[in-house]
């Protein structure tokens, strides 16, 4: 099998506090990575992320590092939903790394929008954290196996996907899924799994106050119509699961159930465009 053309890509941002406002304090970006900086109106900054490549194939590689001092407010969103596409037999997986570190009284948001795989796609993909015990961090991730509206049955497919948190140097959060198989419609189809949901997501809140948020988020749980939504707190942290038929009924839930927890924040500006 001839080999091919793989892209490479970095990326790193780092901002502080200066004068009550949250501004870049080092950029780097290189390969097929770069990141652009919209114009908010408000004191925290904004960040996203753009892959030029067009999309991840099998053998690419991304790493990322993203580093909020003390009093920092940042959001990292990405400009589109990100495609894993179709790797051909016997190929290298593609390799996703991004590592944050939040300080003190720092807050992080991480709102990419959704990762869309394709059929025989292969991706290993991996975010660490490392925050401080006064520092906040919320995490969405939504992900659609297959492309059902394009008549694509996802028949394989070869996942590990982490995200790994520790605060105050002790872990705190180990998610991971790991999926690999050439029978997907019969494993999404478990009712332990999927029940035949291809579309999934896990939004992860990090914060002082994350807990006593449960009871208000339990209840816009319940409002989403053809959405299966679950949520638990503790240790200080809120983490809430979804499942849905329509990657784009789920996604709408999601960005309402972020807009709670951002107490109605102006969204990201890609996802208002």
């Amino acid at each position: 099998m001839s080999s091919l053309q793989r892209a490479q890509g970095r990326f790193g941002l780092t901002v502080q506090n200066k004068e009550g406002r949250t501004r870049c304090a080092d950029l780097a970006q290189g390969g097929c990575c770069r990141l652009l900086f919209p114009r908010v109106a408000r004191t925290g900054l904004e960040a996203v992320t753009v892959n030029i490549s067009g999309g991840i194939v099998a053998g690419d590689r991304i790493d990322g590092h993203i580093h909020c001092r003390a009093g920092t407010e940042l959001v990292v969103t990405s400009q589109a939903a990100e495609r894993i596409y179709r790797a051909r037999p016997g190929e290298q997986a593609a390799c996703i790394n991004v590592s944050c570190t939040i300080e003190p009284d720092a807050t992080l948001e991480w709102l990419p929008h959704g990762t869309i795989f394709f059929d025989h796609s292969h991706l290993e993909r991996r975010m660490n954290v490392e925050m401080a015990g006064s520092s906040r961090f919320l995490y969405l991730e939504n992900r659609i196996f297959g492309r059902s509206a394009s008549g694509e049955v996802l028949k394989q497919l070869n996942l590990r996907d982490t995200l790994s948190i520790r605060r105050e140097g002790r872990p705190l959060l180990e998610d991971r899924l790991a999926i690999e198989g050439d029978d997907m419609a019969t494993f999404f189809g478990r009712a332990a799994v999927a029940a035949g949901q291809m579309a999934v997501a896990t939004l992860v809140l990090v914060a002082p106050e994350a807990e006593a948020q449960l009871a208000e988020i339990r209840a816009l749980c319940c409002q989403y119509d053809a959405v299966d939504l679950a949520a638990s707190a503790w240790n200080g942290m809120l983490v809430v699961r979804g499942l849905a038929t329509s990657s784009w009924r789920l996604e709408q839930a999601c960005h309402s159930l972020v807009a709670h927890l951002r107490a109605e924040k102006a969204a990201p500006v890609t996802w208002r465009t």
